[in-house]
């Protein structure tokens, strides 16, 4: 148990300014990896070929993924110390208070928190309480007695109350000591360079131990939930540097996960999440495969009483397996995507990536810019349709690095290219794509994230944002049109089955920030054969057909591409570089709007 005097003469600015250290080392962790992802590997990278260079490559990627771990480490231990010295400033602070309050009536307090109260005479000067000491006690009586304190402030009533709140003080300090010593003894990592999966599972372990009791200075149930990206921005400023690092640290999925959050935050926020659930997809894989069912079920030869595969009959179990299976190598196959393009960073110029949203939740979400959204002076934000998920991540994000390296010569400064990847997409095209109901669904998170841009940006005049919606996506966006303002300056659809609205100008953006992308249908079936379903209808038109964006009566600019078929509207060739498809949408992301070449 704690004495009265170290609580009393604890002194909680040790323990901040041994947090004022860790944090140094933290900042550490997150400028080493990002030195060596811009510093030393883009160049490498760019310039240097053969088994040398791929060699060094190697090494220095093994350096940038321990600056990450240690940032992850050390970051727990930041906000463990800074905690500790909240809890035990309020406890001290508590028993501050009630040792003044006992100087006052004339108490005596020793160092186990007993207290010692003079004997209560009467007017008469008779003795109507002799003089005695008490201890912290939780029986029902004293109990009592100390509620009396308030109604019949005699010592021995007044006394037993300081002795319970002094008691009380001290138990919980030592209760806190012992739950901040368990939890900063558990935060030991191995050495090595090498990291292993194991290595990162144990950090989970710690984090999710450490977010559990680590009181003082973070609260999970402080962190918004439904609030908008203005509510979450003003929350997130309210917090002084050391709580803010605290939240990155103990919470990262859920501060990655807030719109209006600069995206640098979320970024170093996400990347933590991503290299968890990294290695426990990759532990979970490897646990299924020593573990598959048997495939088929087994029927004996009535010829020669030899066991044959029956291969018309698989097992469930076995179907149930490979589902998971598939989901796991899928969601894997993505976070591959999402570290080469981290790892391409200054390859032909190609700026830092930023993970601005991560998770394994269904199929799997992810959101990666190009280049800081919240310093650009052109923003692209583009939404995937049918088919989109975390294990397809690869063609989306690269369909963006392609959009950045076109727009990037044109524009007047800095450009950023996000993929978002945000909602759950309809996932095949006969049963899922004709259903607005993933659409319903998706369009409010992509009203939340262009709002968050726009406000981590520094307001609407902040950057020209143009969304380009491919396919379904263009039904997500034209429903998130009429849920809200839609936070963007320009609108492209892009093979697009349908907006849910018959003209341009009800999608809120003004007809003249309206464009529209399709290929022949010939080439791309998807704008007719989805009009049906998605788009938009007039009950006063007497013909009662649907329009779609590629049509002339929708309104829309209708612009050229050379697509041969429905997802090559991005082509990039490396000797003839962009397609006409691609330079006329980096034409609307600059603003080069008379410079759009129309079909």
């Amino acid at each position: 148990m704690m004495t009265v005097a170290q609580l009393r003469d604890l002194r909680t600015d040790v323990l901040t300014a041994q947090a004022a250290d860790w944090r140094t080392v933290v900042e550490w962790g997150e400028n080493g990896r990002a030195h060596v992802d811009r510093q030393m590997l883009g160049p490498l990278r760019d310039e240097l070929k053969g088994e040398t260079a791929t060699a060094a490559e190697g090494r220095l990627q093994l350096i940038a993924d321990n600056c990450e771990y240690t940032r992850l480490r050390t970051g727990l231990v930041h906000a463990a110390l800074l905690g500790l010295a909240e809890e035990l400033s309020e406890v001290k602070a508590r028993l501050r208070t009630a040792l003044d309050e006992a100087a006052a009536l004339g108490y005596q307090v020793d160092d186990s928190g007993a207290v010692s109260y003079p004997e209560t005479r009467a007017e008469d000067g008779s003795v109507r309480q002799e003089a005695g000491t008490v201890t912290r006690s939780d029986g029902l009586l004293d109990r009592a007695l100390d509620g009396l304190s308030l109604v019949f402030p005699g010592h021995r009533e007044a006394a037993q109350h300081l002795a319970n709140t002094i008691g009380g003080a001290l138990r919980t300090a030592a209760d806190i000591d012992t739950r901040y010593a368990r939890t900063l003894s558990e935060l030991i990592c191995d050495r090595g360079i090498v990291l292993t999966d194991a290595m990162w599972r144990d950090a989970q372990g710690d984090l999710d131990a450490a977010a559990t009791s680590i009181r003082g200075l973070t609260d999970a149930s402080d962190i918004p939930a439904g609030a908008t990206p203005q509510e979450n921005r003003q929350w997130w400023d309210s917090l002084s540097a050391d709580e803010q690092a605290a939240y990155v640290s103990l919470y990262p999925a859920e501060i990655g996960s807030l719109d209006g959050l600069p995206s640098a935050t979320r970024d170093t926020a996400n990347r933590a999440v991503l290299q968890l659930e990294e290695a426990r997809l990759r532990e979970e894989l490897d646990a299924l495969l020593v573990a598959e069912p048997e495939r088929y079920e087994h029927r004996r030869s009535h010829k020669d009483g030899v066991e044959l595969n029956n291969r018309d009959g698989t097992t469930d179990a076995w179907l149930e397996w490979n589902e998971r299976r598939e989901l796991l190598e899928g969601q894997l196959t993505g976070i591959d995507a999402i570290n080469q393009r981290f790892a391409e960073t200054g390859v032909d110029g190609l700026p830092e990536a930023y993970l601005l949203g991560f998770d394994t939740v269904g199929l799997g979400h992810a959101i990666v810019a190009n280049g800081n959204p919240d310093t650009a002076d052109h923003t692209a934000i583009f939404v995937p349709g049918t088919s989109s998920r975390l294990g397809g991540a690869g063609g989306d994000i690269e369909r963006m690095a392609d959009l950045w390296r076109t727009t990037e010569p044109m524009a007047s400064g800095e450009v950023s290219t996000i993929t978002w990847i945000g909602y759950d997409a309809p996932q095949d095209i006969v049963t899922d794509a004709p259903r607005r109901s993933f659409a319903n669904e998706g369009a409010p998170l992509f009203n939340s994230f262009a709002s968050g841009l726009q406000t981590a940006q520094g307001g609407a005049e902040a950057s020209h944002t143009t969304v380009i919606a491919h396919s379904y996506g263009s039904t997500l966006v034209g429903v998130a049109s009429q849920q809200e303002q839609i936070a963007v300056d320009d609108i492209v659809a892009v093979g697009s089955p349908g907006m849910t609205v018959r003209r341009a100008e009800d999608l809120g953006v003004g007809d003249g920030h309206v464009w529209s992308m399709a290929a022949g249908v010939g080439n791309d079936v998807v704008p007719p054969l989805g009009a049906l379903g998605h788009g938009g209808w007039d009950i006063n038109d007497p013909v009662m057909l649907p329009v779609v964006p590629s049509m002339e009566e929708f309104g829309a600019h209708r612009m050229a591409n050379d697509s041969g078929d429905h997802g090559g509207y991005w082509d990039w060739d490396e000797e003839s570089g962009a397609s006409e498809s691609l330079k006329n949408q980096a034409r609307v992301v600059t603003g080069r709007y008379s410079e759009v070449t129309l079909g």
